[in-house]
């Protein structure tokens, strides 16, 4: 209940009217997530597809697979989106997801120390992490990060523990693998490559251990398998085989990375950063939102204090590792210095392994990083994966080296230090990563058409051209259509689609839209530019214009009464034009 609280206390601007502020600052991405908590319930209650969004991009659809839908939530948040609305069902699954994530991270450092504080302290840091907060901007799927902490305590007993059932372990792998994928896919990609990473530093470690360890862990592992593409087999056929299916780097590469200053310098996410941090972390590249690798100077003293006091215990040995080692991945293709792209790889860290054969085992350094960082840049999915969202990890396996250290101090008072430095050191440490307060909430405007009665007057399914367009980092329309109930299908999207592109397949409809919207220029109004795009709306069976408020407004309105020769009605904030197809 404490981590619950803290996250209501975090996100309390968006609670003060929750079904009309959303937790996070812009709505573009958080538009497409809410769009697709109101699309998962009204597909499945009204016999669609949940996995292909035809009421986006028509007539070609959106395969759901391919963007953050996350079934799972939208399925188990149906009866509040049907009752408060998704907006409300959003800040909901924001709030619940730092509490849920904290809580899953203290039960699995609970495994490891014998002190509820020090699993506690756990908890807090990685529930309430810059990544966390960072994330917590717009990307929900990957805030939802309940299920690492979770998959390490099955991983722990599957391959080192080994004091239950192989088959029972493995059905509950399975089971958790599948849930995964169905709520953030990039997580179960950045799982499995920790999974790599740890049984490769495991056997390297601890060889003399695996002729006993590795049937039991093959059994389970197997299980977990079958379990898995059973389950699975379904969504993964159609991502990769289905219609409207994605080829080809999904985000700009080498761009979401960890700059090597990212871990040191604040950002504007944290409460306690200098302004002249600030503006420096602001040329980092990528968006803030990525921007999640501040660890702070004391909490990485900790740390290394830690791995150093602490290193004959195995867990420590495993967790200091992976930490540097992910934390290292996170920087993603070439190093990244304030901004600055430089040509180093990263990969080539591994040149300076023979350095450090007293941290990282020679073996491991030499082939399995840089191996690990090549499936990063080359291999299909997990290349899409941001390297950022890396520091996940990062955070996981330094709240578990902090409890370490704190559990030793409470059960061993006269080790050096007074326990009252001990509480300022890890104080410090915590309070330079706390939260920027309050944490941004913005309200959404939506026009009372798509609520009241007015979108009631379109026919069910019928096509509506919305404008704004909707496209990449510009998801109103999505809003106000998840809003109406899914009333009526669009024929645009911000969504990733073939190509790949976040935006619909390009049309002079949107291209003059778009011109118009954002002041880059005026177009000719010719006669062939009028039946180009009328017959672009006639071939999508576009039965009426809504332009509802944005920029340029005015000038929108002027374009549609010349496209259409009529002029608009106006109801409950839009304007309306309807379409004879």
């Amino acid at each position: 209940m404490g981590f619950l609280g803290l996250s209501v206390a975090l996100f309390a601007g968006a609670w003060r009217a929750p079904t009309s502020v959303v937790a996070g600052r812009g709505t573009d991405d958080i538009g497409i997530i809410v769009w697709f908590l109101r699309w998962v319930p009204f597909a499945i209650g009204h016999g669609h597809n949940p996995l292909f969004a035809d009421y986006l991009n028509v007539p070609y659809g959106v395969n759901s697979m391919w963007n953050a839908s996350m079934p799972i939530a939208g399925l188990a948040m149906w009866p509040v989106t049907s009752s408060l609305g998704p907006i409300f069902s959003y800040n909901l699954l924001v709030t619940l997801a730092v509490a849920l994530s904290a809580w899953c991270a203290f039960l699995a450092a609970r495994r490891y120390v014998d002190r509820a504080p020090a699993a506690a302290l756990a908890g807090l840091l990685y529930g309430f992490s810059p990544y966390m907060i960072a994330q917590s901007q717009g990307h929900l799927h990957v805030t939802l990060a309940f299920i690492p902490p979770l998959m390490l305590l099955i991983f722990d007993e599957i391959v080192v523990r080994q004091r239950r059932p192989a088959r029972r372990m493995g059905l509950l792998l399975g089971l958790l693998a599948a849930f995964q994928l169905l709520l953030a896919e990039e997580l179960l990609a950045t799982e499995i490559l920790c999974a790599i990473l740890g049984i490769a530093l495991l056997t390297t470690l601890y060889p003399q251990r695996l002729p006993a360890h590795r049937r039991h862990a093959l059994t389970a592992l197997g299980i977990a398998a079958g379990v898995f593409l059973a389950l699975a087999a379904v969504p993964i056929a159609f991502q990769f085989f289905g219609p409207q299916h994605v080829t080809g780097a999904v985000q700009i590469r080498n761009a979401y990375v960890s700059d090597l200053l990212g871990f040191v310098v604040p950002t504007a996410h944290q409460q306690f950063a200098p302004a002249a941090a600030v503006q420096l972390s602001e040329g980092f590249s990528g968006y803030s939102s990525e921007w999640d690798a501040y660890l702070g100077v004391p909490l990485i003293g900790l740390v290394i204090y830690t791995s150093v006091a602490f290193w004959a215990r195995p867990l420590v040995r495993v967790a200091s590792t992976l930490m540097l080692v992910l934390a290292v991945l996170s920087l993603g293709t070439t190093l990244h210095i304030a901004g600055q792209w430089t040509p180093l790889p990263i990969g080539a860290l591994a040149l300076i392994v023979p350095l450090l054969g007293r941290v990282i085992p020679l073996r491991f350094g030499l082939y399995v990083f840089p191996a690990t960082w090549v499936m990063l840049v080359a291999a299909p999915v997990l290349s899409s994966a941001l390297p950022a969202r890396l520091m996940l990890y990062v955070f996981l396996f330094a709240g578990l080296l902090l409890a370490v250290l704190v559990d030793a101090w409470l059960k061993a008072p006269t080790l050096p230090l007074s326990g009252g430095l001990r509480a300022v050191l890890v104080g410090v440490a915590l309070l330079l990563l706390l939260p920027r307060i309050p944490f941004p909430a913005e309200p959404v405007a939506i026009p009372s058409f798509f609520t009241g009665g007015g979108v009631r007057q379109l026919p069910q399914g019928s096509v509506a051209l919305v404008v704004p367009y909707a496209r990449l980092a510009h998801g109103s329309a999505m809003l106000w259509q998840a809003a109406s109930d899914m009333r009526f299908r669009m024929p645009e999207s911000y969504a990733l689609v073939p190509g790949p592109s976040f935006n619909s397949p390009a049309t002079a409809t949107g291209h003059v839209l778009r011109l118009i919207e954002e002041d880059l220029g005026t177009p000719a109004l010719t006669e062939d530019l009028r039946r180009q795009v009328l017959d672009e709306l006639t071939a999508r069976k576009v039965q009426a214009i809504i332009v509802g408020p944005m920029r340029n407004q005015q000038r929108i309105l002027a374009f549609v009464t010349w496209l259409t020769g009529t002029a608009p009605q106006q109801d409950g904030g839009v304007f309306i034009w309807r379409l004879t197809t």
